[in-house]
């Protein structure tokens, strides 16, 4: 031991020993002793002192026979025959220490070597694990050589290989799985659910994650025992071993994932209503654009002002400022009396040239930017939640577990930057319905309410766009708008905490990777967006064409106002007239 010492400190090894003989019901020393988070810790028992099956077991409740724990148990005093040691195998482990390891919670991850000494001298090593005590799985015993002080080590395996590559045959064992479907089916096979056709309430992680799970059992010979469920369901039992499908976001990205998720809005444009105000029949032209169109005009006034005037006109001001506006408009004003005689200025003539020909500019570069604008603009859409949330469109859902635990659960978002407009759109479009309002609808059904029109349905983009594709004519597409609901999320297959099938499913995962099956099936079951071919005529609703409507309405109260003025002022100069 001392030897052992020296040579440990000489490479930086720290070495921590307890007297097994004297722990009794106390373990605080071993616990203090294999407990670490970082480094991996190398365990060295002596299988034949009196406190060692006390602590075997102790180590087996508190999961030390882990990965990051490399046992090495030797029993030395238990002489066993030469003829005996040939049959320590699977179905006999004799007396030895290993007969204790039947009853002990060991996984496939475990690193347990046990050396016995037979009545030569000579020290046979076992290399130790199961499958998975918990799932009801056997103790597996392989024999990996022999040592002896004259020879030394005569190894029939290399240690330094990864250990997987030794346990590569799961020997048909079954390892218990929970896959995340709603509403969760009675039985179903896994191969279905990660075939190339979706199952509704299926996720795409499911199908993906599915076919990936299904490619490792096959390749290491073992099954799954299913259990579905809708989403996760009263509180984790530690120690399990259970694998889900379900959703997970990681904070290392390091780790491969299968796939990608999003879910988005899918409508129809809406055709009726007064439609988005927009004020495009005023930007055409910025600021000191339509400043430079007043001042020109203000400008053409004062000299057809001063013209008319020296012609002597009646109504030279009226004349004028009408000009001017009828030149803007595109339309002519005349007011000159045949019975009066007016020169014709040549100042008048050039000022009304000018001010036709700036006008007739002005007129093309607007018309032209408001032609392109209607021409080259995307089509009406919704842009943002708070538009849908405006918009007469209904809500609908999809049947899945986030989207029950987004109606159910207060505090829970889809995106949390958006969680004022989530609750004023529960309230509004949710809790609003009527007592028999569709709300969690299927796919197929959820896309058809979205064909007719007047209906948001919330749904993953894969399956929706599978279904988009064989449904909606070229007309629909160029009408279908979409909007984001969350943003796109890596999805993993997961695993509790401190699991003993991590190591082997990341290393299983990342050989798939390396070799392309991943990538392989990503591309099977994704499908690609529908879109639109070519172009569809932009209508414009009367919240788009609302400055013209105003400005028309405006022009006829003004008509209308100087009428009665006009009739006003008629009238008290007509009965001054009679009065005379």
């Amino acid at each position: 031991m001392i030897k052992f010492s020296k040579l440990a400190f000489i490479n930086s090894i720290r070495i921590s020993s307890v007297l097994t003989d004297d722990i009794g019901s106390d373990f605080s020393s071993v616990r203090q002793c294999l407990t670490n988070d970082f480094n991996s810790i190398g365990v060295i028992l002596d299988g034949n002192c009196e406190g060692t099956e006390s602590l075997m077991y102790f180590a087996s409740e508190n999961l030390f026979y882990s990965a990051q724990h490399k046992w090495l148990i030797i029993e030395m005093d238990n002489y066993i025959c030469k003829s005996e040691m040939d049959y320590i195998t699977n179905d006999n482990k004799s007396n030895t220490v290993m007969g204790l390891f039947e009853y002990l919670n060991i996984s496939v991850d475990a690193d347990i070597i046990v050396c016995i000494q037979d009545n030569l001298g000579y020290f046979t090593l076992y290399d130790l694990f199961n499958f998975g005590k918990i799932q009801g799985g056997n103790l597996i015993v392989n024999s990996i050589g022999s040592y002896n002080t004259a020879t030394g080590f005569n190894l029939t395996v290399d240690l330094n290989e990864y250990k997987f590559y030794r346990r590569w045959d799961f020997q048909n064992w079954t390892m218990r799985m929970i896959l995340v479907v709603s509403p969760a089916p009675k039985d179903i096979d896994l191969k279905k659910m990660s075939g190339l056709e979706p199952i509704p309430g299926e996720a795409l992680v499911t199908r993906t994650g599915g076919a990936i799970l299904c490619i490792i059992a096959e390749i290491h010979n073992f099954n799954y025992k299913y259990t579905f469920t809708d989403r996760w369901i009263g509180t984790f039992e530690r120690n399990s071993t259970k694998e889900s499908l379900k959703k997970i976001n990681l904070q290392i990205q390091s780790t491969q994932h299968c796939e990608s998720s999003r879910t988005r809005y899918y409508y129809r444009i809406p055709t009726t209503g007064p439609g988005k105000f927009e004020n495009n029949f005023l930007t055409p032209l910025n600021p000191k654009a339509w400043w430079g169109v007043i001042g020109i005009s203000l400008l053409c006034a004062f000299v057809l002002v001063l013209s008319a005037r020296l012609e002597e006109r009646p109504s030279f001001a009226q004349y004028a400022v009408f000009s001017v506006i009828a030149s803007v408009c595109q339309q002519f004003y005349e007011d000159t009396d045949d019975s009066v005689n007016v020169r014709n200025s040549t100042a008048r003539k050039i000022t009304l040239l000018v001010t036709g020909l700036s006008c007739v500019l002005m007129f093309n570069y607007y018309t032209s930017s408001v032609v392109s604008w209607l021409l080259n603009g995307p089509p009406p859409s919704i842009n943002s939640l708070k538009e849908l949330l405006d918009s007469p469109l209904e809500l609908i859902f999809e049947d899945m577990g986030y989207t029950r635990s987004w109606l159910q659960i207060p505090n829970f978002y889809y995106n949390k930057r958006n969680a004022q407009i989530e609750d004023a759109m529960r309230v509004k479009k949710v809790f609003n319905k009527k007592k028999n309002d569709p709300l969690l609808e299927p796919l197929v059904q959820g896309m058809k309410m979205v064909q007719r029109g007047g209906y948001a349905y919330h749904t993953e983009t894969n399956t929706a766009n599978s279904l988009i594709s064989r449904t909606f004519d070229q007309t629909e597409l160029c009408e279908l708008g979409s909007l984001q609901s969350i943003e796109k999320t890596n999805l993993y297959p997961c695993m509790p905490k401190d699991s003993p099938y991590k190591e082997f499913m990341t290393w299983s995962l990342m050989r798939l990777t390396e070799r392309g099956f991943v990538s392989c099936i990503q591309t099977r079951t994704a499908t690609p967006e529908a879109k639109c071919e070519g172009s569809s005529p932009r209508a414009l609703a009367l919240g788009g064409a609302s400055p013209v409507f105003v400005l028309l309405a405006g022009g006829f109260l003004l008509s209308t106002l100087i009428m009665l003025c006009e009739r006003f002022v008629y009238k008290i100069r007509n009965n001054q007239f009679l009065e005379y």
